[in-house]
C-alpha cells in the first residue's frame, strides 16, 4: 500500500483510529489536525489497550461510538452525554481521564486501586511518561501558549518572557 493510501485508510470516517482521534477531540477540545500535528495518534492508540489490554479497551470504544450516535450533531448535547455515559462512569471515567491526561502530559497515570480491583491489575498500567516527544508535544504547552521546559525552542531563559501575545506586567 502506498503512502498516501495508507494515509487515507487511517483517516477513514469509521475506522478504529479515527473513532479513537474522534474521542481524543471530544475529551482535550483540540482538533483532529493539531492531534495529528503531534505525531502520537498511533503510539497513543498502539499504547492504550496495551496497558488496559483489548477487551477493555474495545469496551471504551463501544460506549464512545454508542455516546457519538446518541449525540451526532450537537455539540452541547454530546458533551452532556460524554460526562454522563462516559466521565462519569465507574468503568470509563478513569480511562477517559487518562486519555486526556495522556494527550496533554505525555504521561500514564495508574489507574486508581477501586478500578484495578474491579477490572484487574495489568503489568502496563504503571506511571510513566512514554517518551521525550509526548513530553514535548503535550498539549499541555499549546494550551497554555508556552514552551516544554528545556525541549522546544525559544530554548534557555525562555521561561523568564511572558508567553507569546502577552504583554509583561
Amino acid at each position: 500500500m502506498d503512502h498516501d493510501r495508507a494515509v487515507a485508510a487511517h483517516h477513514a470516517p469509521d475506522s478504529p483510529l479515527q473513532q479513537f482521534v474522534s474521542l481524543s477531540v471530544t475529551l482535550t477540545g483540540f482538533d483532529d489536525a493539531e492531534l495529528w500535528g503531534t505525531g502520537l495518534v498511533n503510539t497513543y492508540y498502539a499504547l492504550f489497550p496495551s496497558i488496559v489490554g483489548d477487551a477493555v479497551f474495545g469496551d471504551f470504544m463501544t460506549r464512545w461510538n454508542y455516546t457519538h450516535r446518541r449525540g451526532a450533531g450537537d455539540a452541547s448535547q454530546l458533551h452532556t452525554l460524554v460526562r454522563q455515559q462516559i466521565l462519569d462512569d465507574p468503568d470509563f471515567g478513569p480511562l477517559a481521564r487518562n486519555l486526556i491526561s495522556l494527550w496533554y502530559t505525555g504521561q500514564w497515570n495508574q489507574l486508581p486501586a477501586a478500578w484495578r480491583n474491579v477490572h484487574g491489575a495489568w503489568a502496563n498500567d504503571a506511571t510513566f511518561i512514554v517518551s521525550s516527544a509526548a513530553y514535548s508535544e503535550g498539549l499541555v504547552w499549546k494550551a497554555i501558549h508556552a514552551h516544554p521546559i528545556a525541549a522546544k525552542q525559544p530554548g534557555y531563559g525562555s521561561w523568564a518572557l511572558p508567553p507569546d501575545g502577552e504583554e509583561p506586567a
